[in-house]
């Protein structure tokens, strides 16, 4: 996965910020195109409890809270950072043209910027792009697979089809840096299935209330 000189820069400040908060740095996108998005990801360190639910105040502004506290990260350690590195940028003048800098936790999805960040996930699955077509399937870029393991620099999935209809998918292996982008793919319950005792895991809907004595029906009714 190739690198970016302002990204080595803004990692560079970034990650002591993000020590002294208690929670570790988990890689940076550059979004180029109109006004530049530099998007900073942070998660828990290894070990740390998840906040509390609850805990956690109203997000601030370039902090995004609809990935913060699952991950271990509260919106209240990504605001102080979105302040602290916002400021240093500035005084360092790192950036010169105007930009907009968001602050979250990787989330569900999260994306990878290191193969020591894949290896955890062996068995999960994942999204990822190369750099150029694979040998073994010529002009595919774009993979949908499954993480068979990680040594090393290289990089082993096996992709959920195959290059030819009459045949199996197989293991491809890839070096990191062939790999443009990589991202993990969150797999929701189907809720569908019959469950336990022969029903599904579809919520169901909740029936109006009766009104209170001498006023109007309510409708708690949920989608």
């Amino acid at each position: 996965m190739s690198t970016h000189p302002l990204r080595d820069a803004v990692a560079a400040i970034a990650t002591p910020l993000a020590d002294a908060l208690g929670i570790a740095l988990w890689g940076i996108e550059i979004l180029d195109g109109g006004r530049m998005v530099l998007r900073v990801y942070v998660d828990a360190r290894p070990g740390m409890p998840a906040p509390a639910e609850g805990d956690a105040p109203e997000a601030a502004e370039g902090v995004i809270p609809s990935d913060v506290t699952s991950e271990g990260v509260t919106i209240d350690q990504c605001a102080r950072l979105s302040r602290q590195l916002g400021l240093a940028l500035d005084v360092e003048d790192v950036i010169r043209d105007a930009y907009v800098l968001e602050v979250s936790s990787p989330g569900l999805e999260r994306p990878f910027f290191e193969i020591a960040q894949v290896a955890p996930y062996a068995g999960r699955t994942i999204e990822l792009t190369l750099a150029v077509p694979h040998p073994e399937w010529p002009g595919r870029r774009k993979f949908r697979a499954d993480i068979v393991r990680v040594e090393g620099d290289t990089l082993t999935f096996l992709p959920d089809t195959a290059p030819r209809p009459d045949e199996d998918p197989a293991p491809l292996s890839v070096a990191w840096d062939d790999v443009k982008k990589a991202h993990l793919v969150h797999v929701f319950p189907d809720t569908t299935r019959p469950q336990p005792g022969g029903k599904t895991g579809q919520r169901k809907k909740a029936q109006p209330k009766k009104p209170a004595r001498g006023g109007a029906p309510h409708d708690d009714t949920t989608d």
